[in-house]
């Protein structure tokens, strides 16, 4: 008896050194899909926060995403700036309890920037908040992830 009793506890004491603790920013590195499978954002570190930019989007059948411009951006110098590779999700920084906060989302379909809050679900779903002054005044929008890579070998077209 005394032998199994000696045995899990090295097993247990092995299993918890085996496990690297993961840093919170690697939780969201990687490529997210929108629920209603129309976007695809890649999520990265730059300079210690969190930002995304649109790798993938539906369009409509006579456009392709090459054609998208941010042409309702209220700044008009950078009304011609393309969708894709457009940084959407900017300066994110944990909060804890799987939070990021901080941080302001852009919608290049009304050129409007809202401060957002993301919070990871699961291991592969998060929920992006935008809102307006107050995080009651807002709307989700929920993600599920493609893939744990953070970098995109090409942009799909």
């Amino acid at each position: 008896m005394k032998t199994i009793v000696t045995l899990l506890f090295w097993l247990i004491v092995s299993a918890g050194f085996a496990q690297q603790p993961q840093l919170p920013a690697s939780r969201l590195m990687g490529i997210w899909q929108s629920a209603q499978k129309d976007l695809h954002v890649e999520l990265m570190e730059e300079d210690g926060q969190i930002m995304g930019r649109i790798v993938w989007f539906a369009c409509t059948p006579h456009r392709q995403m090459a054609d998208y411009r941010d042409d309702a951006n209220p700044n008009s110098t950078l009304r011609s700036r393309p969708w894709l590779g457009l940084k959407t999700l900017d300066n994110l920084t944990y909060a804890g309890n799987n939070e990021w906060r901080g941080g302001q989302i852009y919608d290049p379909n009304t050129g409007h920037t809202y401060d957002a809050i993301v919070t990871l679900t699961s291991p592969d779903r998060l929920t992006v908040r935008g809102y307006w002054k107050l995080p009651w005044l807002g709307k989700n929008l929920a993600f599920v992830r493609l893939s744990t890579s953070n970098a995109v070998a090409s942009v799909k077209q």
